[in-house]
């Protein structure tokens, strides 16, 4: 688990949840469901084609890079 979804849970309990941390975390889990999107619709289109995993690889990296 993600340092930041671990800090959001505990400040969930805590109920300081900044809307911040939301937004970032719901922003980090769209693109990365994108990013598995894509890399799905590759799969299906190149017969599993191992640049497929590399293509995930890449787009979850930027999404990192975003937060």
């Amino acid at each position: 688990m993600s340092r930041i979804v671990r800090y959001a849970i505990l400040l969930a309990c805590l109920g300081t949840l900044p809307a911040v941390a939301v937004s970032t975390v719901a922003g980090a889990n769209q693109c990365a469901a994108k990013c598995y999107a894509e890399e799905n619709a590759c799969r299906r289109a190149t017969k599993d084609s191992p640049s497929c995993g590399a293509a995930l690889t890449r787009c979850l990296q930027s999404c990192r890079a975003q937060r």
